[in-house]
């Protein structure tokens, strides 16, 4: 006889293996995966209404971090508590995450010159971002002023320091200055447990020592130990998705002379691939670690460790603020401030994507002005592959691999 404990591990079950199915299948970015877990886990399996959905992928938008990844680690935890919520995840991640390590080691192997197409189609694809992330912006007069300003500083000050700055100063403003249509709650939060949050902040700062310690005396524990630390601080800040982790991967790890992890070329030859893989679009943290480990003079292991740096390093913070955060989710909902400070972190968020766009139109223009031929590939190529992805993405209505797929075979037949 099946006892309850037994149809619920069924049940879990065959959860996973829906999550397996998910993280080989949706591709496309957060703008994508929610489309996918309303069909495949409301409306087909019922695990959760579409009200649950909506609510839990709203907490996770003001929380820092993956926020399609930690919504699906919320419903796991919803179904089965921590330990489900954490194999969801491992099965959500791997995919993607080995996909981008074989990419980054492929580097090795393959000419670059065959990737040269993928830089017009990468900022292609962070035009048409910039376009739909710009439709979610509040109308409101501080919503533009403080998309303008993060965009404007982001360009001029070419600084990892920027993005916690900014994004403070977005949610200020919009507390203190926007609409206030709402009634304050003063309630206190009660049964907090804050293993998760101490434990998110400990690892922040003990690799922030580790790093700065050993810079000198142990360079090779250093090297990748500050790496991980850069890619975690920057998983404790990303507000806005993978658009917005592109534009911070773009300024520390290549414009910030005193790093520059990755150059342009790879970095767009890392964001072009990205777009053909399924699973969290985070997983451009896997590459970026994998090159900038071959950059400091590592071989095939290192890059390979370099790979699981950036994927430990880019989803741990936002899995342990997910675990923290969800047992108290019943309260903070009641805290319309929460919502509000959202809409300057969208707003600001939004003018980093920008940014990023303008930073990777920089070297095309660039060229365009001198008429130089240092990226491999002229102005009329240029704009031919850049529109060519415009109109795809708009009006096209195929998968994203098979754009970079031909946008790689061209680079190589041409």
């Amino acid at each position: 006889m099946l006892l309850k404990a037994d149809f619920k591990r069924v049940r879990e079950i065959v959860f996973l293996k829906d999550v397996l199915s998910l993280s080989l299948s949706a591709v496309g970015g957060p703008e994508m995966h929610i489309p996918v877990f309303l069909k495949k886990l409301v409306e087909e399996k019922k695990y959760i209404t579409e009200t649950d959905l909506l609510e839990l992928n709203s907490l996770c938008q003001i929380l820092p971090g993956p926020s399609t990844t930690q919504t699906l680690t919320a419903i796991a935890y919803k179904m089965g508590g921590p330990r489900l919520a954490f194999i969801s995840l491992l099965i959500w991640i791997m995919p993607a995450a080995i996909l981008m390590t074989f990419f980054a080691i492929s580097t090795n192997y393959v000419s670059p010159h065959y990737f040269r197409y993928i830089g017009p189609m990468a900022l292609g694809f962070v035009l048409m971002a910039a376009i739909k992330m710009t439709g979610l912006m509040k109308k409101s007069g501080i919503a533009i002023f403080l998309a303008v300003v993060a965009c404007l500083l982001s360009v001029v000050f070419h600084s990892p320091i920027t993005f916690p700055v900014l994004l403070v100063f977005g949610a200020f403003m919009t507390v203190n200055f926007g609409k206030k249509d709402f009634i304050p709650n003063d309630k206190p939060l009660i049964n907090i447990k804050w293993a998760n949050l101490s434990l998110m902040i400990l690892i922040l700062i003990s690799a922030a020592l580790i790093g700065a310690i050993t810079k000198k005396t142990f360079p090779q524990l250093s090297e990748p130990v500050r790496l991980f630390e850069n890619t975690y601080r920057m998983g404790t800040m990303v507000f806005g998705g993978g658009n917005v982790l592109y534009s911070m991967i773009l300024t520390e790890f290549v414009e910030f002379k005193q790093k520059q992890y990755l150059t342009l070329e790879e970095f767009n030859t890392g964001l072009g691939l990205l777009q053909a893989v399924p699973g969290p679009t985070f997983t451009m943290a896997t590459f970026a670690n994998g090159i900038a480990m071959k950059k400091m003079g590592y071989g095939i292991f290192g890059q390979l460790l370099g790979c699981g740096i950036g994927t430990i390093a880019i989803f741990l913070p936002g899995t342990l603020l997910i675990f923290f955060v969800y047992p108290l989710w019943n309260q903070i909902k009641l805290y319309p401030i929460v919502y509000r400070s959202l809409d300057g972190i969208i707003a600001v968020a939004i003018g980093l994507v920008w940014a990023a766009a303008v930073f990777m139109a920089m070297p095309y223009f660039k060229q365009f002005v001198f008429q130089s031929y240092t990226l491999g590939i002229n102005l009329t190529e240029t704009l031919i592959v850049l529109i060519f992805t415009i109109v795809y993405l708009r009006y096209i209505k195929l998968p994203t691999f098979i754009l970079v797929s031909v946008t790689i075979l061209a680079g190589i037949l041409l």
